[in-house]
């Protein structure tokens, strides 16, 4: 058995209450990354709309980050279709050659 070891993680967002739950080891870097910029863009659009409630804030946050994800899928399913398409046309070419 190779399973990895479990990493206590504590998360603070948006001066909410902290949260902690269970990751792997490994993952630690990029949760503290994920963690770091959720709380930057909280940061810039609290000053840039003064005023407004903590949940609306991070709706806004929820959403710019929903909309990153789906963009970069969306272009590596274009790039790993482009990739296959490539692919299929080298092994065509290569076989055309050996015949």
């Amino acid at each position: 058995m190779n399973e990895e070891k479990k990493h206590r993680f504590t998360a603070t967002i948006a001066d909410l209450e902290p949260f902690v739950f269970s990751i792997n080891a490994s993952e630690e870097e990029i949760f503290r990354r994920a963690a770091y910029h959720v709380n930057e863009l909280c940061k810039s659009m609290r000053k840039q709309q003064p005023g407004k409630p903590l949940q609306y804030i991070l709706a806004k946050t929820a959403l710019a980050f929903a909309e990153l994800y789906y963009r970069k899928s969306e272009q590596l399913s274009a790039q790993s279709k482009l990739l296959e398409d490539f692919e299929q046309d080298l092994d065509r070419i290569l076989l055309s050659v050996d015949q």
